[in-house]
C-alpha cells in the first residue's frame, strides 16, 4: 500500500470518509452495510463511493484472463441495462440487470460459506477521491461482478433525487469514456475516470 501511495501521490493522513461492508454467500445472498466516518458526510460521497468501486472492479477483472475479461464485459451491459432504463428511487437494480432470479439482497449476514468486501471512500482534496478495497481471494469473479449492482442498489435508500440525477450523469459518462477507449485496466484511469465523469455530472453534463 506504500508503494502504492507513493506512485499516486496521495498522503498517509488522507480523510476517512465513508466505508461499505458487501457480504455475499454461496447462494448469492448480498448484505450491505455502511459506516460513515466523518461527522459531516455528505450524501453525494455515497454517489463518489458507488463511482469508484465500479471502477476498481472493472480494473480488477484483467482483460488478460479470459474468464475475467468476459466477466467486465457482463458488469458493464449490466450496467449499459440499468442507464438505458435510467435509475429512480425505487428502481430494482437486479431487476433490471437481469439477476433478480439469481442475486438476493438480505437484511441480515449471510450464512452459506460468506465472504466480506470492504470498500473505504478517502478524501484526497476538494475534487478527488481514493478508494481501497479489501477482497479475499476466495470471492468469485461472478461475487465481484454482482457485488456492484448490490451496492448500487443499496445506495438509493441512501441519497437523494438531486444525488440520483447525478448519480445517472455521472455513471453515463463513465461508460462513455470506457466506450471511447478510456481503458478501465490502465492505472490512470482508475482514479481519473470516476473523478472527471462526476466532476462532469454536477456541472450538469
Amino acid at each position: 500500500m506504500g508503494f502504492l501511495k507513493k506512485l499516486l501521490g496521495i498522503e498517509p493522513n488522507l480523510v476517512k470518509l465513508i466505508s461499505v461492508k458487501i457480504m455475499a454467500d454461496e447462494d448469492h445472498n448480498y448484505f450491505v452495510a455502511f459506516s460513515k466516518h466523518h461527522s459531516q458526510l455528505q450524501l453525494p460521497e455515497f454517489v463518489r463511493l458507488v463511482l469508484h468501486y465500479y471502477s476498481k472492479i472493472l480494473f480488477n477483472l484483467d482483460p488478460a484472463n479470459s474468464e475475467m475479461a468476459q466477466s467486465a464485459t457482463i458488469l458493464k451491459k449490466m450496467m449499459d441495462a440499468v442507464l438505458a432504463t435510467g435509475i429512480k428511487k425505487d428502481t430494482n437494480i437486479l431487476d433490471i440487470a437481469d439477476i433478480s432470479d439469481v442475486v438476493k439482497i438480505v437484511s441480515s449476514k449471510p450464512h452459506n460459506n460468506p465472504r466480506q468486501i470492504v470498500a473505504t471512500l478517502f478524501f484526497v482534496n476538494t475534487t478527488q477521491r481514493h478508494i481501497t478495497t479489501d477482497i479475499p481471494k476466495n470471492v468469485y469473479a461472478q461475487h465481484t461482478v454482482f457485488s456492484v449492482m448490490a451496492l448500487l442498489q443499496a445506495i438509493l435508500s441512501e441519497i437523494d433525487g438531486e444525488c440520483i440525477d447525478v448519480l445517472n450523469r455521472s455513471l453515463k459518462n463513465m461508460q462513455s469514456a470506457y466506450d471511447a477507449g478510456q481503458s478501465f485496466s490502465e492505472m490512470r484511469n482508475l482514479a481519473a475516470v470516476p473523478t472527471n465523469a462526476y466532476l462532469s455530472a454536477i456541472m450538469g453534463e
